[in-house]
C-alpha cells in the first residue's frame, strides 16, 4: 500500500469517526419522532377526538354537556339561537363559568374570546372559558389572558376526554348524543306538553312534535298552527 492510499484510508477513517455520532442522532431522532407519532395517533384515537372533528357545532355542544357532567360539573346548555356568547352554563364548587364551544378546523380567533366576556356578565358567572377542538390564534390568547378567559385548546380537550374515560369507560359519541336529545326531549314535554305558549289552545301530537323538531326557530316551545306565522316567518300548512 503506497503512502496516498494510506493517507486517503486514514482521512475516510476520521471523517466516518467525526460524522458518525452525527448520523446516529438523526437517526435516534427520526425514530423518536416516528415513535411518538405512533403514541399521539394511540392518543387521539382513544380519546374520540377524531369523532369531534365530523362533528356540527350543535353536536359538539352536546358532547361538551355530557362531558362536563362527568367532570363533576352541573350543567344548563342555553339556547341554540340568541345564546349571547354561551354555550353551555356551568357550576362547580360554588363557582358558575360560561363555555364558548369552537369546534373548528380553523385557528380560533378573538371573536370567541369577546363573546364569552360579554356572556360573563350576561349569565352572571365568575368565570368564562373557550373550548376549541382546534388551537387558537395568537391574539386571541393575548386578549383572553387580559380578561381572565380560561382556554382550552385541543390537548386540553383530549385531556379531559381521555380522564373521564379512564373512570367511566369509553362511550361512542353515537350513545352520548342520543342520549342527551332523549333528555331534553322528555324534559320539553314534561315542561310544555300540548299548549300553544301564547293563547294556551291545546295542538295536536304533530304540531308538537313540529315545533320541538325545530327547535332552532321555535325555541323549543310549542306555537299553535295560527301563532306559527308570526315565528320567523310563515309555515305552509302543507309542512305540518
Amino acid at each position: 500500500m503506497d503512502n496516498l492510499t494510506a493517507i486517503m484510508l486514514k482521512i475516510i477513517g476520521n471523517v466516518i469517526q467525526v460524522v458518525w455520532p452525527l448520523f446516529a442522532l438523526i437517526l435516534v431522532v427520526a425514530i423518536g419522532k416516528f415513535l411518538y407519532r405512533l403514541y399521539e395517533m394511540k392518543r387521539l384515537a382513544e380519546s374520540g377526538i377524531n369523532e369531534i372533528d365530523k362533528m356540527d357545532g350543535k353536536t359538539f355542544e352536546k358532547y361538551l354537556e355530557v362531558l362536563f357532567r362527568k367532570l363533576g360539573y352541573k350543567v344548563e346548555r342555553t339556547r341554540y339561537i340568541g345564546d349571547y356568547g354561551a354555550d353551555l352554563v356551568t357550576a362547580k364548587n360554588g363557582v358558575k363559568t360560561i363555555i364558548q364551544a369552537k369546534r373548528y378546523k380553523q385557528k380560533v380567533g378573538v371573536k370567541a374570546i369577546q363573546e364569552a366576556v360579554a356572556a360573563k356578565g350576561y349569565y352572571d358567572c365568575q368565570e368564562a372559558m373557550v373550548v376549541t377542538n382546534s388551537v387558537y390564534t395568537k391574539q386571541a390568547m393575548e386578549l383572553a389572558r387580559a380578561n381572565g378567559v380560561k382556554l382550552w385548546d385541543r390537548n386540553d380537550l383530549v385531556k379531559a376526554l381521555l380522564s373521564v374515560k379512564k373512570d367511566v369507560g369509553p362511550e361512542p359519541v353515537q350513545e352520548v348524543c342520543a342520549a342527551v336529545e332523549t333528555h331534553e326531549m322528555e324534559a320539553k314535554q314534561a315542561v310544555y306538553g300540548n299548549i300553544c305558549v301564547i293563547c294556551g289552545q291545546t295542538v295536536s301530537e304533530k304540531v308538537r312534535q313540529y315545533c320541538l323538531d325545530h327547535e332552532e326557530r321555535f325555541g323549543g316551545q310549542i306555537y299553535c298552527f295560527q301563532h306559527q306565522k308570526g315565528i320567523k316567518g310563515f309555515i305552509s300548512k302543507v309542512d305540518i
